[in-house]
């Protein structure tokens, strides 16, 4: 923090509209109010401050082209780490805001760490796979669905194996069902196509740009070519963690501990967190690392599976992070 900095301005930004708050370093509040979420409106309100200034604002959607703006005209911007600031009991957009220039001017701000374009590139690639992957599970539950409701069975272990598939795609053809599975037949054939083609070019985006890191991963056991992708788009770079212990934390592998009045509580990430897709592909590596017979993940798996299977594979999740944390050292 330069101690020279003499306002400090603080932004709750959202898609339509921003709140900002500018304070002095004695913490007076000189400004503060509404426009739209535009770097251009922003600028015409805040730019007398600009010459001695930092700004902080929430990580978000939306964030990214008043950053750019921002840092092109010089001004020193800090993005906040959401997770920290939701510990707040109390929120709202004008109180985010003030709490925001408050942290930047107490030098508090829980700063949040911002990507290089080639991995916010690949981030997004990982998020557009896996949202097909979910769009894929719910397709293959209604199919399911809806053929348990008509009576229909497939001769086959599993309907979505290409024996079962071919089953399927003959009862439609045959007329045997309504208009709704043939619908849901073609949904799943686009979202499946589309999944496919998004997982080529993740692989092939990681492979080119991270070849290093792609290849060294994949020396451990679990870990494909898939799973090494999301990995790397989330830990990259592995020098901003600094022991196996912050790693795991930031994975989620790891329950979070709160204390209060002497007692601890402790959870692990929420599913809804953005880095809750690396704890998913720890844990996809850990359940392919104990298929190995003999293997040192799998007897480990073996010798916690006497608690619960999921806690089991949560401990073998944790050794996985800890091998990425040591391979990425090398």
């Amino acid at each position: 923090m330069n101690y020279q900095t003499k306002f400090y301005i603080a932004l709750d930004v959202h898609t339509k509209k921003t709140q900002y708050a500018v304070r002095t370093w004695e913490g007076d509040m000189l400004l503060d109010g509404y426009c739209a979420s535009m770097y251009k409106d922003l600028k015409d309100i805040l730019e007398p401050y600009f010459h001695s200034c930092v700004v902080g604002m929430e990580a978000c959607s939306g964030f990214y082209p008043l950053r750019e703006g921002f840092m092109h005209d010089g001004v020193e911007v800090k993005i906040a780490n959401v997770l920290r600031i939701r510990q707040l009991i109390v929120k709202n957009d004008k109180l985010d805001a003030r709490r925001l220039s408050d942290m930047l001017r107490l030098g508090t701000f829980p700063e949040s760490f911002i990507p290089s374009k080639e991995i916010q590139e690949m981030r997004d690639l990982v998020t557009v796979r896996h949202s097909f992957l979910k769009q894929l599970n719910s397709a293959q539950s209604r199919i399911w669905a809806t053929l348990t409701r008509k009576g229909l069975k497939i001769p086959e272990r599993s309907i979505f194996s290409k024996k079962g598939l071919t089953h399927l795609n003959l009862i439609i053809k045959e007329g045997k069902c309504g208009s709704d599975l043939k619908f849901l037949f073609t949904h799943y054939q686009n979202v499946a196509m589309s999944l496919e083609q998004s997982t080529n070019e993740l692989i092939e985006y990681a492979k080119s740009n991270f070849p290093e890191e792609w290849k060294k991963l994949q020396d451990i056991n679990g870990i494909g070519p898939l799973v090494s992708s999301y990995t790397i788009a989330n830990v990259h770079p592995i020098s901003r963690f600094e022991n196996k212990k912050k790693l795991r934390r930031y994975a989620g592998v790891i329950p979070c501990f709160q204390e209060s009045a002497g007692k601890f509580h402790g959870s692990f990430l929420p599913k809804t967190s953005s880095r809750a897709l690396l704890r998913w592909a720890l844990t996809q590596a850990a359940h392919g690392a104990i298929r190995t017979k003999n293997s040192k993940l799998s007897l480990y798996y073996k010798s916690k599976k006497k608690d619960k299977k999921q806690k089991a594979i949560m401990a073998v999740a944790r050794s996985v992070c800890d091998l990425v944390f040591m391979k990425l050292n090398e």
